[in-house]
């Protein structure tokens, strides 16, 4: 796939998308400007003493981590929750986060709200309710013994100390002893002080352990609350920018998927990616107030009818009239103007003094049956099931015998036998010996009758119609018409967009009365029988 094609959708599509971003974009800065600017507060906690001692056990760690993810879980729940607005006198909390850091002994609180100081506030009350849950809190019922164990313990050090000097002394004193008495003495007086030191510190120990000094199931602040100084909101020009990018990006990939879903034949482009056939002409839309079928002989200086002289010329150029002389006109679907080229292309090509003779092919849907109100039944059908008719006899005069058409008749019940038979190429031989242009209005892909129709004539002309004509049936109609050998002599754009507004003024138009204005005819203002400058007399249709 080529570039262009990727990006064509994107172009076509410009305007949308840069409307789409700056939508979101304002949007986006709307409510930023709405809502309130959002600050975080954060502390951290550890669990246990194994920071402090310098040789901890790896079981020690391994506890405290579970312990730490035991506790950030606890933070979450509804007694640490009412604790908290118990104790701010709060009725709700905003929003916060307690996690355990991996693979350390740390939690992590963090809350957002948009007052600075009352995120602080909460943050460090978070924290105090979880230092509560631990069992080594201190409640005042207890505080009285905690200060009594803690004045042991400092007492402890003091005997520890002196007693630890007491034996220092000793020693000393027995590097300068000779008596054999003083000697045993002295050592007898060490071992005694060694004793006592070994008791203080077992009783120190005793006591340590029974205070949150030494416990492992205990929660510190390391990290405290601060009231933060900036709001971590994101700049609202950066949001709307970004907003912006994200609402263009989604128009387009938006409109790559409406482009990929939609089947629908919108540019000249999508036809020629499918079909090796050039485009031979873009006719423009004829208002709803004129006559379609008769536009090319009611408004001869209208650039609309320029656009189908356009077309007749570039067929002449590709040798039409000579070695093709009968051409199909058919479309991938129904309502797509074929009838409307088909017609005016007869036109444009007897107002250039050309013999011509316009077949209605068409036997499930005939437009020319019903807009020209023909009173006769008889025609195409009536023929091929009876080899004995003259053409002649079937031919109806049209604006003044500008072009003859051999209407579809009856329908048949079997169509496509019958398209397939000898019997059209004989009539279709026997009208190209006596006009110069035969022209086919088929029926469109979507029956197998036009490519029955399309092995019969000398070329296609393929009616494409914007919007309307879907390229999955025009890829299946090519394929079939590859393997029919048929030949595309080219396609044409019908109801595309008006030319532009200098072709228009170029081609002034003419007064035309409602007494010379070409409208509709009917069989009762034409002649069935074929004039002489379009069927030979002398020989029998």
């Amino acid at each position: 796939m080529e570039l262009k094609s990727i990006f064509a959708p994107l172009w076509k599509w410009r305007w949308l998308i840069l409307a789409a971003g700056v939508i979101a974009g304002v949007i986006s800065l709307a409510i930023s400007f709405t809502q309130a600017p959002q600050y975080l507060s954060r502390t951290t906690l550890i669990i246990g003493q194994s920071i402090n001692n310098p040789n901890p056990s790896s079981n020690q760690f391994f506890l405290e981590q579970q312990l730490a993810t035991i506790y950030a879980d606890m933070a979450t729940r509804e007694p640490v929750k009412l604790g908290t607005m118990k104790a701010l006198g709060l009725n709700w909390l905003p929003p916060y986060t307690v996690r355990a850091l991996p693979d350390t002994q740390l939690i992590e609180i963090s809350v957002t709200d948009t007052d600075p100081y009352r995120a602080k506030a909460v943050t460090e009350e978070l924290a105090n309710q979880l230092i509560l849950s631990a069992p080594t809190s201190v409640n005042s019922d207890e505080q009285e013994r905690q200060t009594f164990i803690n004045d042991q313990l400092t007492t402890l050090q003091n005997d520890i100390k002196s007693t630890q000097d007491d034996i220092e002394q000793k020693k000393t004193e027995l590097g300068t002893l000779s008596s054999a008495s003083q000697i045993s003495s002295t050592e007898q007086q060490i071992y005694a002080l060694e004793t006592k030191l070994s008791t203080l510190q077992d009783t120190y120990a005793s006591l340590l352990s029974s205070t949150s000094k030494g416990a492992l199931n205990s929660l510190t602040v390391i990290e405290p609350a601060q009231v933060p100084g900036r709001s971590i909101s994101p700049s609202k020009f950066i949001t709307s920018g970004l907003a912006v990018v994200v609402g263009m990006l989604l128009a387009a990939i938006g409109i790559f998927l409406l482009e990929w879903l939609d089947q629908s034949i919108n540019v000249p482009e999508d036809v020629t990616k499918i079909i090796n056939a050039q485009l031979l002409g873009e006719i423009p839309r004829v208002p709803k107030e004129e006559n379609p079928l008769s536009y090319v002989n009611d408004q001869p200086f209208s650039p609309i009818t320029d656009s189908f002289r356009s077309l007749r010329n570039n067929l002449e150029f590709m040798d039409l009239g000579k070695s093709i002389k009968t051409i199909l006109v058919t479309s991938p679907g129904v309502s797509e103007g074929k009838t409307t080229v088909s017609m005016n292309l007869a036109l444009s090509f007897a107002k250039a003094n050309k013999r011509v003779i316009l077949i209605d092919a068409d036997f499930y849907q005939s437009t020319i049956k019903q807009k020209f109100s023909l009173q006769k039944e008889t025609g195409l059908s009536d023929l091929l099931l009876s080899n004995r008719d003259s053409i002649s006899q079937h031919l109806v005069s049209l604006f003044n015998g500008q072009i003859y058409l051999l209407p579809a008749g009856k329908t048949p019940p079997n169509p496509s036998e019958l398209l397939s038979s000898v019997s059209t190429e004989r009539i279709f031989e026997t009208l190209k010996n006596a006009a110069d242009i035969v022209i086919v209005d088929g029926p469109p892909f979507i029956t197998s009758d036009a490519f029955v129709l399309s092995t019969k004539v000398d070329g296609v002309l393929i009616v494409i119609s914007p919007g309307k004509s879907r390229r999955d049936i025009l890829r299946m109609a090519y394929a079939q018409l590859s393997r029919a050998k048929a030949k595309i002599v080219g396609f044409v754009m019908n109801g595309s967009s008006q030319r532009s507004a200098y072709y228009s003024y170029y081609h002034k138009p003419r007064t035309v009365t409602q007494s010379t204005k070409g409208n509709l005819p009917t069989e009762k203002s034409t002649s069935t029988t074929a004039p002489k400058r379009i069927v030979n007399p002398s020989k029998k249709l």
